[in-house]
């Protein structure tokens, strides 16, 4: 699997994020729709946005969050065209670090949790962006998980976000990002347990291509059956032991 490098994207309309594992190195991006400039995001010294954008592993960009007119067929157009300009600009960001030649992607599946409109838009997106990654790669390497099977890699199928930050710290599968997390989780995780952007969404971006990794690679296969040999062995012992 010679230069094959694994694309994790976790998509959504304000803060897109992608890891990109090789066997090199690893490389995070963030994109973020906000009507701040970076200057004043990057303005905390203890949050995200100035930490990480101190390593070249990390590529922050922005997008500009637009005014949507009351008119709906005027609000309709200025969305798909928002939409466009966010798929193209996230994917080119992409293209520009990694030769997706030999590249396999995932994202996430949608989540139905999201109501009414917010629903509808977040799939016409997700269908650009997967248009964009098919068209760019062999679809039998474009994979859809969905959120509870990334979860329940990271540990448990009702993670919350703040034991997704916490499960991946313990995991120290990708030092460099471990290490950032462990050091800032303090100031990056509120007492409400809300993990401050754009962590969050490159927490679950990691999941995803980690999970793709192994999936690819014939790693997670291995490592259930080894689990359900394990169970099967103790649920044999533990009928022995009734009987007796």
């Amino acid at each position: 699997m010679n230069n094959t490098c694994y694309i994790g994207i976790d998509f959504s309309l304000n803060s897109p994020a992608f890891c990109i594992i090789t066997e090199k190195e690893t490389m995070w991006g963030s994109l973020t729709r906000t009507d701040r400039t970076s200057e004043s995001l990057k303005k905390s010294k203890d949050k995200p946005y100035a930490i990480l954008d101190g390593f070249e592993q990390f590529d922050l960009f922005f997008l500009d969050k637009k005014e949507l007119p009351d008119d709906y067929s005027q609000k309709e157009r200025v969305k798909i065209a928002y939409f466009q300009e966010l798929v193209e600009v996230f994917w080119n960001k992409i293209l520009s670090h990694v030769d997706v030649t030999n590249a396999y992607v995932a994202m996430e599946g949608l989540s139905f949790m999201s109501a009414g409109n917010a629903l509808i838009d977040i799939s016409m997106a997700t269908a650009l962006i997967r248009k964009k990654i098919i068209d760019s790669i062999d679809s039998e390497r474009f994979h859809v998980f969905s959120p509870t099977e990334i979860k329940k890699f990271a540990g448990k199928g009702n993670f919350k976000k703040d034991e997704m930050y916490d499960s991946l710290i313990a995991s120290k599968r990708i030092p460099l990002l471990c290490d950032i997390l462990e050091k800032n989780r303090n100031n990056w995780i509120t007492p409400s347990l809300q993990i401050n952007k754009p962590v969050d969404d490159l927490v679950d971006a990691t999941w995803i291509s980690l999970f793709l990794k192994d999936i690819v690679e014939g790693n997670f296969e291995q490592i259930e059956t080894k689990k359900k040999k394990t169970i099967k062995k103790k649920t044999t012992k533990t009928k022995k032991i009734e009987k007796l």
